[in-house]
């Protein structure tokens, strides 16, 4: 398979992820070594209600991409740098790290872009947020009208991408679909049946079997897809949130590419996906005081979390090449394979909350 191009761009107990080393985020993915993933920290604002508890600013982000967690017993001042030099297990290292300051675009151009750029070369690309419910996670991906999340700057770029590409034709397709306690629904479908089967064959690599796809030709489209499946998500209010995600929502953008003039009369023909995943938030019971359905969701939640930071671990260890990637402990994992494995390239956004009390 031939080399992604870098083309310029316009502008349970809660399961964890380790920090990765930090990396020039503009490179792309070239080899077996290099990273074709990234994981990137959020941090968003301390809350009004934080504040109104009593609750302090515990993190701050240095140089692009290490977050310096404070004791929150301290006052900030002097002393919090002589705990940076003194104890380094208080300092985290990511490929990229964004405060409070930093807008979607920046978290889209450093982390997400590169995502894109690999699925117009022909690769398997995907993007997710990870965090505790009311985190920020939903607002990273989606974002507001005023300042749009990085799931639609993707979904823009992707689409004008393939306009300004004068070598292929672009064909997309689009599906959205939930897993809630590990079963999957079509949101485009939602009469549907209730739990489809996640398949693998040559073929279609990992798909939803069943599950509806749709032409699409445009940004606004999808977007417009995502927005309709949205309503048929299961939301419930818990202590977090009042309005809190129980389920995970899989958008995929399917890219067929057939190239226009191929040499001697041929075409080369390129199949990718671009997945955008809107994580359930990840909980700690007696945080949420879920009872009854609520704390089985809550469970399954952390249960599949906690699988999809495994397959992450096991991907980022480079000291254990060819190490067993568990894929399939979860149907997250399991439709994810594609988008994490091989030659794909994958952005991780941790969404987290500076307040002392979490």
């Amino acid at each position: 398979m031939s080399k992604p191009r870098t083309r310029p761009r316009s502008s349970a107990s809660r399961p964890g992820v380790r920090a990765a080393p930090a990396i020039d985020e503009a490179s792309s993915p070239r080899g077996p070594d290099d990273h074709r993933l990234m994981v990137g920290v959020r941090v968003r604002p301390l809350s009004a209600a934080e504040s109104a508890r009593g609750a302090v600013d515990c993190l701050s982000v240095t140089e692009g991409n290490k977050v310096f967690a404070r004791d929150p017993d301290e006052k900030m001042g002097g002393r919090d740098y002589l705990r940076l030099q003194q104890f380094n297990d208080h300092a985290y290292q990511f490929d990229a790290a964004f405060g409070p300051e930093s807008g979607s675009s920046e978290v889209y151009a450093r982390l997400v872009r590169r995502v894109v750029t690999a699925v117009i070369d022909g690769y398997n690309g995907a993007c997710f947020a990870y965090g505790a419910t009311g985190s920020g996670k939903t607002h990273t991906m989606l974002g507001q009208p005023q300042e749009p999340g990085v799931m639609p700057e993707a979904v823009e770029e992707l689409m004008a991408a393939a306009l300004r590409d004068d070598d292929f034709d672009y064909k997309f397709g689009v599906s959205y679909v939930e897993i809630y306690n590990e079963k999957v629904k079509d949101l485009l479908n939602p009469d549907s049946q209730a739990d489809l089967e996640v398949r693998e064959d040559a073929k279609h690599g990992t798909h939803i079997q069943g599950a509806v796809e749709l032409a699409v030709g445009s940004a606004a489209e999808i977007m417009e897809h995502m927005q309709r499946g949205s309503v048929y998500r299961t939301t419930e209010a818990t202590n977090c949130n009042e309005v809190s995600s129980r389920s995970h929502a899989v958008l995929q953008v399917t890219v067929k590419a057939v190239q226009r003039y191929g040499e001697g009369g041929g075409s080369k023909r390129r199949l990718a996906k671009l997945s955008l995943i809107d994580l359930a938030g990840s909980e700690r019971a007696y945080k949420t005081d879920n009872r009854g359905q609520r704390l089985v969701e809550g469970r399954n939640i952390n249960r599949s979390l906690l699988s999809l930071a495994n397959c992450i671990n096991a991907l980022a260890d480079r000291t254990r090449k060819g190490a067993h990637v568990p894929y399939r402990d979860s149907k997250l994992t399991r439709l994810l394979k594609d988008s994490l494995s091989g030659t794909s390239v994958a952005a991780m956004l941790c969404a987290v909350s500076p307040s002392s009390d979490q």
